[in-house]
């Protein structure tokens, strides 16, 4: 008789389920990085621009040029504020598929070990059923042998 663990169909959930956790970790970890790129991008096109305005300035740009630039700067400020909310709302998140993932990962280890538990004492047993059929094989064989 063949092994069977009879918790197989709950492992192949946990490990359908652990497999679900780390694409969404994927996910989110993507998500995350993209958003940190676009933070990263703004802030760089916004030390670009204060140096490019301060040279501009100097070289007699307009009021209504300085006024202009100005507002575009805060407008920039204030879409800065919300992307760098929005990359602490995708950490969070993410910390938290990460966190499902972890645990989908710990309840899948444990059938895993139980699984491998019961195999090795399956297989154990099988050895044991096995030797004695070769011990009562041997036995019955020096029976015939001295005459039985």
């Amino acid at each position: 008789m063949a092994f069977r663990f009879a918790l197989a169909p709950l492992l192949r959930l946990r490990q359908s389920l652990e497999r679900q956790h780390a694409l969404a970790l994927e996910r989110a970890s993507f998500e995350l990085a993209r958003a940190r790129e676009r933070l990263a991008q703004l802030d760089r096109f916004l030390a670009d621009s204060a140096r490019t305005d301060a040279a501009s300035l100097a070289a007699g740009r307009t009021a209504a040029e300085v006024q202009f630039a100005g507002l575009v700067g805060q407008q920039l400020g204030q879409f800065r504020i919300q992307l760098t909310e929005e990359v602490g709302r995708l950490e969070a998140l993410r910390q938290q598929a990460a966190e499902r993932y972890q645990q989908a990962y710990r309840e899948r280890e444990v059938l895993e070990s139980l699984r491998l538990r019961h195999r090795r004492a399956y297989e154990l047993d099988q050895m044991r059923r096995q030797q004695k059929e070769l011990d009562a094989a041997y036995l019955l064989q020096r029976w015939h042998k001295q005459g039985g």
